[in-house]
């Protein structure tokens, strides 16, 4: 032994000895008592809540929660989300259950905050700093989320209209139209948002303006299809994100978060189909002139790519997109649409082209957000703008309102399919991604 120190040379018993420091060092300590168990709880449970206000996925809220108590050496951690709603638990070294639950009362789409409080999270995984420097972070990060200014929101709405009255086969005057009612629907967005309107008083209030004044533009001679106006900024309405991820919950096997959705989801279409119906047939009441039924434009694909560019990133602007990643983000969106149209084009059914482009925006969105380390929501939601099927939406409210039940019964069936394909493809992919990942984590477990 007295040879191998001089030589410099370890023997066996000494290298265990020091890989066993190596690994106590690189490990917190937990401080003594409940107070740090409660601690680290709250700070998971917090930071989870930020993140499911900004509109996180279901098991990403989850996973934030599991990482952070782990990374900290407790292994016993249970997190049950739901849209509403947040239960976390962990077990101390006792053996007794601390249990936090955190009530969500309000949430909107913010992905610069799904970014930076995901990025808070990969930081503190990685360097374990005390509870208390921890809360520092979290009210230094929710300080830098940004929100544009109300120019910009009344832009955004206004591109969303316009672009999609082009997408959808409008003409200048009908993408004109559209873009006026966008705004007209961000208006009262804002408006009802204010006295915390619930959803389906502000669909219905925000639809029947929108069937009316998109009518109301068509009688004065601004266009000659309404239809076009109403389906181009109806997509400000619709809740084709919140159907996608329900369907995707579902499958996913977070069946109560996924029903909730559902149910959302369910109420919102009542109130659009209600709210539609009204306005549109009031206003052909009043002007009984206006044209109904007319064939929409046949654009050509790269038309209609610009067109869907243009309402993606009014909904990009709208989402409170920030930074260098805004034209990475758009660019799904020149991949997924020309992919559905070029399976249709093959033969394909509606359901299999829009599954294989949902396929190919999550792919682009996996890809994406590990050369950029950032979440993959941005990307895979701007990818997916062109594929909502607003259009079948809207035709299958019109036939609902023309007492055509078996038109509305077929169509609303295929727009169904088609949601349901399209939150499929992006499962596949995304599950692959994270089997990769766990497959990727255990075998450089097994290394060390």
């Amino acid at each position: 032994m007295k040879h191998a120190k001089k030589t410099g040379i370890l023997s066996a018993k000494d290298r265990i000895d020091r890989a066993a420091r190596t690994v106590e060092a690189q490990t917190p300590a937990a401080p003594e008592g409940d107070a740090f168990y409660e601690e680290l709880l709250e700070f998971a449970v917090s930071l989870s809540n930020k993140l499911q206000a900004c509109g996180a996925e279901t098991y990403r809220v989850e996973e934030t929660i599991n990482r952070i108590i782990e990374a900290y050496g407790i292994e016993r951690v249970d997190a049950f989300v739901i849209p509403s709603c947040i239960m976390a638990s962990l077990e101390t070294d006792d053996g007794r259950i601390l249990t936090k639950i955190r009530r969500l009362k309000s949430s909107e789409t913010m992905l610069d905050g799904i970014e930076r409080y995901s990025a808070l999270c990969r930081r503190i995984c990685t360097e374990k700093p005390s509870i208390a420097e921890a809360r520092k972070l979290l009210r230094e990060t929710e300080k830098k989320v940004c929100r544009y200014p109300v120019p910009v929101y009344y832009l955004a709405a206004f591109l969303i209209g316009f672009g999609f009255g082009v997408f959808f086969g409008g003409g200048v005057f009908e993408a004109l139209s559209a873009g006026v009612c966008g705004l007209a629907i961000g208006a009262s967005l804002r408006f009802m948002g204010r006295f915390h309107a619930n959803a389906f008083f502000t669909s219905f209030v925000c639809s029947f303006i929108l069937g009316f004044l998109a009518n109301l533009f068509t009688a004065i001679g601004f266009g000659a299809n309404a239809d076009i106006a109403v389906i181009g900024a109806i997509m400000l309405l619709v809740p084709g994100f919140l159907f996608t991820n329900s369907l995707r919950d579902v499958i996913y096997g977070d069946t109560m978060s996924g029903l909730n959705r559902l149910v959302q989801v369910l109420i919102i279409a009542v109130a659009l189909v209600f709210g539609t119906s009204s306005g549109v047939s009031l206003a052909r009441h009043i002007f009984p002139s206006i044209a109904a039924g007319l064939e929409p434009i046949a654009h050509p694909l790269w038309i209609q790519c610009l067109a869907g560019l243009c309402g993606t990133l009014g909904f990009g602007l709208m989402f409170n997109m920030h930074g260098r990643g805004i034209p990475f983000a758009l660019l799904g969106s020149l991949i997924s649409w020309p992919v559905c149209v070029l399976m249709m084009r093959l033969g394909l059914a509606e359901p299999i082209a829009y599954l294989l482009g949902a396929a190919a925006s999550s792919l682009y969105a996996e890809i994406m957000a590990r050369i950029r380390k950032f979440p993959a929501t941005s990307y895979l939601m701007c990818a997916l703008v062109p594929l909502i099927p607003g259009s079948g939406i809207y035709y299958t409210m019109d036939f609902i309102r023309r007492s055509l039940l078996p038109e509305a019964y077929d169509k609303g069936m295929l727009t169904a399919a088609i949601a349901g394909s399209m939150a499929v493809g992006v499962l596949l992919v995304s599950t692959g991604f994270r089997m990769w990942s766990v497959w990727k984590r255990n075998r450089t477990v097994k290394k060390h």
